[in-house]
């Protein structure tokens, strides 16, 4: 399969960013399930960051932080 680029959809290309990243994550969603494979590393680190979560320990801020994070990008 030839690698696709943006390029190659143009409606595509001029949406919005957050058209964008909102279709990017439809896209990911749609070839992904939870029996996807994940690697003992990338296991390891989810663990870590979860159980850090937990504790208090995870730095967290608010989605409206988040999404004003991403806006900037």
């Amino acid at each position: 399969m030839p690698c696709m680029k943006l390029a190659a959809f143009p409606a595509l290309a001029k949406l919005p960013k957050r058209k964008r990243l909102q279709l990017a994550e439809e896209l990911w969603f749609s070839a992904v399930d939870d029996s996807s494979p994940v690697s003992t590393r990338h296991r390891s680190v989810l663990d870590e960051r979860w159980h850090a979560y937990q504790k208090g320990q995870a730095k967290r801020i608010t989605l409206a932080e988040l999404e004003r994070r991403l806006s900037r990008k």
